[in-house]
């Protein structure tokens, strides 16, 4: 192939290579050879996932997946200006950072801190603040907040 780029679908995923072939079925449905992602992260497309392949003039053994586009199949969970967030499981909003206007959610089924955490502001928890919440004596009185 000559220096191009192409959609085509993956057609097998070599999950500890990090490499995929992808199909292109209006060539005849002509399988590449496995190819890299290009990427600093870990998240592999699956097999039928549309994506965009570099390929280099220097033979059809070189080329290089850029990344999976926005499609009928594969839409945005959300947008907005100013919006940023990761997706980090196949479904929209399993797992997932977020930030907008200031605010940062992490979002996951279990979130495991290996490590010293340090917290400048107020921590929330239940709807309980740590530096404002209260407590009651065991005879009924009230006793003071956090000092």
């Amino acid at each position: 192939m000559e220096n191009n780029i192409r959609l085509g679908k993956i057609s097998a995923v070599d999950y500890a290579a990090g490499t995929v072939r992808v199909v292109y079925h209006e060539k005849d449905d002509a399988v590449t050879a496995p190819i890299p992602l290009i990427s600093s992260e870990y998240f592999m497309p699956e097999v039928d996932d549309m994506v965009m392949v570099l390929h280099l003039s220097n033979g059809t053994e070189a080329g290089v997946v850029l990344g999976r586009p926005w499609s009928e199949k594969n839409k945005p969970p959300e947008g907005s200006k100013g919006l940023y967030r990761k997706d980090l499981a196949r479904s929209p909003g399993e797992a997932m950072i977020r930030y907008k206007d200031g605010t940062m959610t992490i979002k996951a089924a279990k979130l495991v801190i290996d490590g010293t955490v340090t917290v400048s502001g107020d921590v929330t928890a239940g709807g309980v603040s740590l530096d404002n919440h209260t407590h009651t004596d065991s005879m009924g009185g009230g006793t003071s907040g956090p000092s």
